[in-house]
Parts: structure tokens; sequence; C-alpha cells
């Protein structure tokens, strides 16, 4: 069981309740011909810009311990076009992306196979695609399009039902290409590779919405990135091994900031069970207000998306006090220009709570009250 297997045992609420706006969307009509045939799209042409130049002397390393960054989204804050910029196809890389959705895309079988296909390492980059496989090469074109929008271009948004795509597969792509650079003579073909992997993290990250998808994104960012610093320093290019240093020091503060603001706004330990062993909601005074104060004004989209479905379960579940606080919250937050986050609001308001549901997804867990 490799590290991003073993993480998401442990993030049950991030993977299906990360997102809390509906929206049309249908992937079936995009991705499938009338006769049931997949369709695969072909990637545009698309060329890749150099890097923008840089002075040692301008870098600045950013202090995530600093009083400052309470504030700061989690982001990086050293400029990645520094490092890797984005592509300039026009295509949409998630439509090719979503193909290989977990149990239901229409290439997951291949994505599944391609799975079995890994080779063992035995150093830090973990098992990888063979260099010259036929999905890995398929994939590249894709990473250099300018944008990844999965939401709700190819899937609807359904609040703790929401779609994801195959996680996994992007993953090991980036394992793969990087383990491919590290292997390659020459340095320009080594940094390609690095960098269609910082590329596809970056892509990932774009849309803001789904937590867990940030955070596969960050660590294709993170294994990229490591590469180009040891490419760098073999190549004895200072300049170079200095940036990547300082875009690796960024990625342990933005994991642990996600960890932070999941901990302190999720559910899971406020669930009971009552003297008729009903399932109850008791909030602590210090949760509620920081749902609250993160549906309001975090400044990540994906942190408000996911107060915004506690704000809902509150809506239901709460106190009469609480119930009227949220619904007072949601509704001036349904008035925002931002259309992801007042939708997520309307949702919230419009639709009652389905334990099922939310039992499925680890929010509530009965086995443990």
């Amino acid at each position: 069981m490799n590290s991003f297997e073993r993480n998401s045992k442990i993030w049950p609420v991030v993977l299906a309740a990360a997102v809390i706006v509906v929206l049309a969307g249908s992937l079936g009509a995009r991705l499938i011909t009338r006769d049931s045939s997949v369709v695969v799209p072909n990637a545009p042409d698309a060329t890749v810009p150099a890097p923008k130049a840089f002075q040692v002397a301008d870098l600045d390393v950013p202090c995530w311990s600093c009083p400052d960054s309470r504030d700061w989204p989690l982001r990086f804050q050293t400029d990645l076009d520094l490092l890797a910029p984005l592509g300039t196809g026009n295509a949409n890389a998630a439509e090719w992306f979503a193909l290989f959705e977990k149990n239901v895309g229409p290439r997951y079988a291949e994505a599944t196979a391609a799975m079995g296909r890994r080779i063992e390492r035995s150093d830090w980059v973990g098992k990888t695609l063979p260099p010259d496989d036929p999905l890995l090469l398929e994939a590249e074109p894709w990473c250099d399009q300018a944008t990844m929008d999965f939401y709700p271009e190819i899937f609807p948004l359904d609040g703790y039902a929401t779609r994801i795509t195959n996680l996994l597969l992007p993953l090991n792509m980036v394992r793969s290409w990087v383990a491919r650079g590290l292997a390659a003579e020459s340095s320009e073909a080594a940094m390609a590779d690095f960098r269609r992997a910082i590329r596809l993290g970056r892509l990932l990250r774009q849309e803001d919405i789904v937590v867990i998808t940030d955070l596969v994104g960050l660590a294709c960012i993170h294994l990229g990135t490591r590469g180009v610093y040891e490419r760098a320093l073999a190549d004895g290019d200072l300049e170079l091994a200095l940036l990547a240093s300082v875009v690796l020091g960024e990625v342990a503060p933005q994991r642990l900031g996600t960890k932070k603001h999941l901990t302190s706004t999720d559910l899971i330990d406020s669930f009971f069970r009552d003297d008729q062993g009903e399932i109850v909601l008791r909030l602590k005074s210090d949760k509620f207000d920081a749902i609250v104060k993160t549906a309001e004004s975090a400044p990540d989209r994906r942190m408000r998306c996911e107060a915004l479905i506690g704000l809902n379960i509150i809506l239901r579940l709460g106190t009469p006090e609480e119930s009227e606080r949220a619904s007072e919250v949601l509704t001036v937050i349904a008035g925002e220009a931002d259309p992801i986050v007042a939708d997520g609001a309307r949702w919230s308001l419009e639709n009652p709570i389905d334990m099922e549901v939310m039992e499925r997804v680890g929010v509530v867990n009965p086995k443990k009250m």
C-alpha cells in the first residue's frame, strides 16, 4: 500500500464532502457516444513557455511560521512560473482524466491495468509505470493544457455524493515522469519530465474546490520539484537548486494548514447517541464558531466549501439557536459574487441532510458511538 492509499483511508470526509454545490453537468454526454463506445478526445497542440527568469537576490523564503501567514491562502507564495509555467493548450485537461473515474469511468479498466504494470523501485519515488508506457505517453500532451475544470464542466456537483476523478492515476503518472527524469542522460529531457509533473499538480489545484484533489496536486508539485532539485544539484546549477528548495519548503506548511483547517471544522467528534439510541449532534461552542468563521472568510474556496457543508448539517441537527445562526450565515453567503461558494450556500439551505449518505462517506460513524 503506497502513502496515498494509506492517507486516503484517513480522509473520509475530504473524499466526498469537500464540495457542496449543485450545478448541471453530464460526463456521459461528453465522453461516451450513443453506441457506448469510448470517445477519446485528442489534446490540441500546445507550447510550454520557458520558466521566468529570476535573480537569486530577489528570491524570498516565505515565513509560514510568522504571524502574517495566518491570513495567507494555502497556496505557494513563490511564483511557480519561475519553475514550471503552465502550457498554452486551449482544451480542458479534465476531459481526459475524467475518463478514468473509479468504477464508472469508461476507461477505468485501463487505469487498473496500468497500475498492474508498475515497477518496484528502491528509491524515494515509489512504484512507477515503464518509461514508455502507452498511457503515460498519451497523458503527456494533456499536461500542456492551460486549464483543468472538472466542476461543473465534467462532473455535477452534488453535495456529499460529489464525484472525483481517479486521483491515483495522475499521482502515479507523476511518479513515473519523475523516475524517467532521474534516469535521463540529458538534463533537458529530465527537466521536461519534472516540469510536466509540476504542471499536472498545478492543474489539479487550479479549481480550489475539492480538498483531496488539491492535496494530490500538492503532492505532484512536491515530487516534480524534488526531481528538479536533485538534477540541478547534479548539474551544479545552484541557483535553480535554491529555487527548488524554497518551493519544497512550502509544501509541509500547506499540508499542515489543510489538516488544521479540516480538524477545526469537521463534525465527526460531534455526533453521539441519545438515550433512545438516535444519532444527535452536540457541538462545542468553539467548533461552531470555527465553522462559521471559515465559511464566511477563509481565503481558500475549498475550505469554505467544507465549512458550508458543516452548516448544512447544523441547520438540520443543531439546537434552535445554532440552526437559526446557520441559516443567517448561509443566507448572506448565498448572495456572494463567487458562484461556487454562493451556490454552495444555497445548496445547504435547500437540501436536507441524508444520514445514510453521511454514514457512507464517513461524516457519521455509528460504530464508534
